[in-house]
């Protein structure tokens, strides 16, 4: 993380990254804080908003009897919870622990699943209009075997799924893979892969996959936990871009974060506010001379950005 903090009383901003050379940028729920109960599963089956399971797969005469191969763990590498994955054998085959940002197509034949970007429906898509550097996060694995944990996020534009057909090829921008070793790894430990691109166009989408084994070779009982994944963008001209004072204002007050867009700015500007650990506390469009007052619940340094197409503008506060 960075440490480039100018103090002040009761209050702490930072214009940019000035003095940075490395921005964070955490993708959706990517700390595991935030579960929900989807329609027509119970607390047992609770998964990761903005991720989704085999139980909320499109393929609805499978839910049902679909094992369950994730769960919400307690053990976190920061905040309250992480995510946890497990192989289980069922119908003769290992079903992959797996989630996905997207929506799983599952089927009893494994050569016909797969996950895809579902374009129509915000609920199984995750929008980027950025070229990240790197793919960063946290894991803690206990292999089978030789059985590996494999971490997979593929940049793309329109409809895209994994595995998938030479027209998702063509949709393809770039990706980024991370495999675990194959042994046991008890403490929290970070992981760091490069994207690599395959044309100079700029994505629409990102699609997510976290396995607790390798594909067809995944073997049962292993087991993984993963915790704060995030991008990161080395000198991206979007993200140090100098704030300009004219955009918003940004400070605490009696344990609330308060934002207001000044009113010469236009509208439709997207904003999300982290923590200091990367964790997002909050997103959803602002526009001008609206005010948005949040309490996140602690005391901390938090990140607030408000970007629009290519643009982007940061502040840090503390709330005291």
């Amino acid at each position: 993380m960075r440490r480039c903090l100018l103090l002040t009383i009761g209050l702490i901003f930072i214009s940019g990254f000035a003095f940075c050379q490395e921005a964070v940028f955490p993708v959706e729920n990517g700390g595991f804080e935030n579960w929900e109960i989807p329609a027509g599963l119970d607390s047992s089956m609770m998964e990761p908003v903005d991720w989704s399971s085999l139980k909320t797969s499109d393929n609805t005469s499978l839910n049902n009897v679909a094992p369950v191969v994730w769960k919400k763990s307690t053990d976190a590498h920061s905040g309250n919870f992480s995510v946890y994955l497990t192989n289980i054998s069922t119908f003769g085959i290992v079903a992959t622990g797996t989630i996905t940002n997207g929506r799983v197509h599952s089927d009893m034949n494994p050569d016909n699943a797969y996950v895809f970007t579902d374009t129509t429906d915000a609920r199984w898509n995750s929008r980027i209009d950025s070229r990240p550097d790197s793919l960063v996060g946290w894991y803690k694995y206990n292999s089978t075997g030789n059985d590996k944990g494999v971490v997979e996020v593929d940049l793309h534009v329109g409809y895209y799924q994994k595995p998938g057909s030479a027209d998702d090829s063509t949709r393809l921008i770039g990706k980024a893979i991370f495999k675990t070793p194959p042994e046991t790894v008890t403490e929290w430990t970070r992981f760091a892969v490069p994207f690599e691109y395959f044309n100079d166009r700029k994505p629409e989408f990102y699609l997510f996959i976290l396995n607790s084994g390798e594909g067809k070779a995944a073997v049962e009982g292993s087991e993984i936990w993963f915790d704060d994944i995030s991008f990161v963008y080395n000198e991206s001209p979007a993200l140090n871009k100098p704030v300009r004072q004219e955009t918003f204002n940004a400070y605490s007050s009696f344990g609330n974060i308060h934002i207001r867009m000044n009113s010469d700015i236009g509208s439709g500007y997207q904003m999300v506010i982290t923590d200091i650990l990367g964790r997002r506390i909050f997103r959803g469009k602002v526009s001008a001379g609206k005010e948005v007052t949040l309490n996140p619940g602690q005391k901390g340094i938090y990140i607030v950005r408000i970007y629009n197409g290519n643009e982007a503008f940061t502040r840090k506060v503390m709330v005291r």
